[in-house]
C-alpha cells in the first residue's frame, strides 16, 4: 500500500465518521423540533402553597400529566405598576404556572393561544374543571391535582382584575386547608364559649367548702322538720277530724 493510498483511507474514515456524527445531531435535533411543545396554564391561590415546589408533579385523576413551572406572587406579574392597595391585595394571591404534556391533551396540540383558551374555558365553565393542591402523605410535600368537580360543591369563580397571560383554570381549596379552617373555627369556639365556662366552674369550685359547711349545719334542722311532718301526717291519717275541726274525737270504749 502506497503512502498516498493510506492517507486517503484515513481521511475518508475521518470524513465518514464526521458525517455520521452530524447526521446523528440532525436526527436528534429534528426530533426535538417536531416534538410538541408543552401546554402552559396557570391558576391562582389565596391560601398558602407551603410544600409546593417548582418541578412538583401535576396529575389528572392520579396520572402525571405535567409539572409545576413557576410559583410567583400575582403582584410580581400583574401588579407591578398598580397602586399600593392593589399590590397589597395581590400579596395574598399566589400564581402557579404549570407545563402540561401535549400527549395527554391532543385536542390542544397545534392550536393557537386563543383556541386553547377557548377549549380550557369550555372545560372550566361547562365541565367544572378545577385544580387543587394535595399533600404527599406525611412528607409535607405537595402536588397539583386536576379533575372535574361536583358543580354543587365548588365555590364561585375568583374575580380577577387582570388578563391572564396563559389559559386560566380556577383552583379550589385543598383538603389540608379545609381541615385547618375547621380546626381554627373549633379553637375559636372553644376560646369563645367553652374556656370561659370552665373558668366559671373553677371559680364556683372555690366556694364548695363553704357550701358544704353550710349544708352540714342545715341538715340536722331538715331532719327535725322531716320528723315533724311525718308525725303530722301520721296523726292526720289516724284522726282526720282533729286536723279539720281542731278537736279530738270522742274516745270509744276501746280507748278507755
Amino acid at each position: 500500500m502506497t503512502e498516498k493510498t493510506r492517507y486517503f483511507k484515513i481521511g475518508f474514515f475521518a470524513l465518514f465518521s464526521l458525517a455520521l456524527f452530524c447526521a446523528g445531531l440532525i436526527l436528534f435535533g429534528a426530533g426535538s423540533v417536531f416534538e410538541a411543545h408543552p401546554i402552559l396554564i396557570e391558576t391562582y391561590y389565596e391560601e398558602s402553597v407551603q410544600g409546593l415546589d417548582i418541578g412538583a408533579p401535576v396529575k389528572f385523576r392520579g396520572v402525571k400529566v405535567g409539572k409545576v413551572k413557576d410559583i410567583l406572587f400575582v403582584k410580581d406579574i400583574y401588579g407591578r405598576k398598580g397602586p399600593v392597595d392593589e399590590m397589597v391585595r395581590h400579596f395574598s394571591q399566589v400564581c402557579v404556572r404549570m407545563e402540561l404534556e401535549a400527549e395527554h391533551f391532543q385536542q390542544m396540540v397545534g392550536k393557537s393561544k386563543a383556541e386553547i383558551e377557548q377549549i380550557v374555558d369550555q372545560l372550566v365553565r361547562k365541565h367544572t374543571l378545577r385544580i387543587k393542591m394535595n399533600s404527599i402523605g406525611i412528607t409535607g410535600l405537595a402536588y397539583i391535582e386536576m379533575g372535574f368537580e361536583d358543580p354543587q360543591n365548588i365555590p364561585p369563580l375568583m374575580k380577577i382584575s387582570w388578563t391572564p397571560e396563559y389559559p386560566y383554570i380556577p383552583s379550589v381549596a385543598s383538603a389540608v386547608n379545609l381541615l385547618g379552617n375547621v380546626m381554627d373555627r373549633m379553637m375559636y369556639k372553644l376560646d369563645e364559649d367553652v374556656f370561659p365556662m370552665l373558668d366559671s366552674l373553677e371559680e364556683a369550685s372555690k366556694d364548695l367548702p363553704e357550701i358544704s359547711e353550710s349544708l352540714k349545719q342545715i341538715l340536722p334542722r331538715v331532719e327535725v322538720i322531716s320528723k315533724n311532718i311525718e308525725d303530722i301526717t301520721s296523726t292526720a291519717k289516724k284522726y282526720p277530724s282533729q286536723m279539720i275541726f281542731g278537736e279530738a274525737p270522742p274516745k270509744s270504749r276501746f280507748d278507755r
